[in-house]
């Protein structure tokens, strides 16, 4: 407490005063030590309101999360490979002769059919080069109509024949003239001159025969090289046909064009590439696969073609899952594989054929292919959104019968649709937390509302949860 102090009229000496003040406590002190004494008790008795307050109802109600069962069913068994698709065929479109690109006819990216005209090359100097093929072709033909009629041949045997008559009228005059020379009718000069007229004319008949000998072979000679002239010249006429052909370039193929390599007007040479074309439906997509792999599904594919009493080639037997993840609508089927399989990695290149319908898949796509296997009955399957995963490890946050959370480490048999195959770690029938994770801790209590698991892919049958016989 604070008690005034009196003080008279009277001074007091500074040692007196000074004394005084340091024994006797001053209102601002006094103030100070009454502002503490009230804080403390009050801190006293809030300390001492809180221990006597009631814990459970200060504790928050347990967090609302969402559950899913986890259910059993037979599930395929897939092993999945990296595969690019291939197009069945692949033509490079070039330039078979050289000159200036007039016409681009089609679409660049568009589809074309087999026999379209695509590109027209500058015609006119193989016009001019095939009409002046065709006029040498009928002068060789002329030729060749000359050599057959044989004139020089005809006019030497003619010739020939003309001696022989003469020779055999001097022949004859000589034996006229032995006669008449042995009766002394005729002088034995005429005889002798008669003689050497017809000695004169066997060798003019000689040398004649030797001219046509020489003529016949000459004729022939003439007549090959005219008939060899004629098949040059038809040659030539074939291949400036040939060449004004190749300045229309068709498509060879159904399939879809590219990008141009070179643009319209530009002049192009020989056997230079203006674009390049594939077919797209079918698609191919090739791979790599394992020879355990293989074996195991070459045997299935069999055994399922015995009994629709088909081949082993049109069983479909493979899926490609596309780069953003979604499932290609169509199955595909073998197509062929590699003569061997690679001694150092074990594989063997392996090329499915998928129908391509809808033009979704280009060449040059990756994808990963998706083989079945075998089928892996009573199969544990929990939801996609239930797994949490850092650093490779998948995890999952179970709610007990008593709602209290657990955190599991399950090891992940890969996905099947909406849900992932659990090889360990989960039973059937165990709920798991799908929405409200983080709000979850392990050990707590939850509030949890039951959510139906999502549809299993088509075509596979029907789950059964824990419990359930299977169908």
């Amino acid at each position: 407490m604070y008690w005034p102090r009196y003080t008279s009229n009277r001074r007091t000496p500074p040692h007196t005063r000074a004394a005084v003040s340091t024994q006797q406590p001053t209102p601002r002190a006094h103030t100070w030590v009454a502002a503490a004494l009230a804080g403390a008790m009050l801190t006293g008795c809030t300390a001492a309101r809180g221990h006597s307050a009631d814990p459970q109802a200060a504790a928050p109600p347990p967090p609302q999360v969402v559950v899913t069962e986890t259910i059993q069913h037979t599930v395929p068994v897939y092993e999945e490979d990296v595969a690019q698709t291939v197009a069945v065929q692949t033509v490079d479109l070039r330039a078979q002769i050289g000159g200036t690109l007039e016409q681009v006819l089609f679409k660049q990216g568009a589809e074309v059919r087999q026999g379209q005209l695509l590109f027209v090359i500058d015609q006119r100097p193989y016009v001019a080069a095939l009409q002046s093929a065709r006029a040498q072709l009928a002068t060789a033909r002329a030729n060749l109509q000359q050599a057959l009629e044989q004139v020089q041949l005809a006019q030497a045997k003619a010739q020939l024949a003309s001696l022989q008559a003469t020779l055999v009228n001097a022949q004859k005059q000589v034996q006229r003239d032995k006669y008449l020379v042995a009766q002394q009718a005729l002088a034995q000069q005429q005889l002798d001159n008669d003689t050497a007229a017809a000695d004169a004319a066997a060798a003019n008949v000689a040398a004649q025969q030797a001219v046509v000998q020489n003529t016949a072979l000459s004729t022939q000679v003439g007549i090959e090289q005219a008939r060899a002239g004629v098949q040059q010249a038809e040659a030539a006429v074939t291949q400036a046909e040939l060449n004004l052909r190749y300045t229309t370039v068709r498509a060879p193929i159904d399939g879809v064009v590219g990008l141009l390599a070179v643009d319209q007007g530009n002049l192009v040479g020989a056997n230079g590439e203006l674009a390049t074309m594939s077919s797209v439906d079918p698609m191919v997509a090739q791979f790599h696969m394992s020879e355990v792999t293989f074996l195991g599904l070459v045997k299935r594919a069999a055994a399922i073609a015995a009994q629709r009493g088909t081949t082993a080639l049109t069983v479909p037997s493979f899926q490609l899952v596309l780069a953003d993840g979604s499932t290609y609508a169509h199955p595909g089927t073998f197509r062929t594989l590699d003569r061997a399989v690679d001694p150092q990695t074990g594989t063997i290149i392996v090329q499915a054929l998928f129908p391509n319908p809808e033009r979704l898949l280009r060449p040059g796509m990756f994808a990963r292919v998706r083989a079945k296997l075998q089928d892996r009955p009573d199969a544990v399957l929990v939801p996609q959104l239930a797994v949490q995963q850092m650093q490779g490890v998948k995890t999952v946050f179970v709610v007990a019968p008593d709602n209290t959370v657990s955190v599991r480490t399950i090891t992940d048999g890969g996905p099947y649709g909406q849900f992932f195959i659990v090889q360990s770690g989960l039973r059937a029938g165990e709920r798991v937390i799908v929405e409200g994770v983080q709000k979850a801790r392990p050990g707590a209590r939850v509030s949890p509302t039951l959510r139906p698991a999502p549809p299993l892919p088509p075509d596979t049958g029907r789950a059964r949860t824990a419990g359930a016989q299977p169908c």
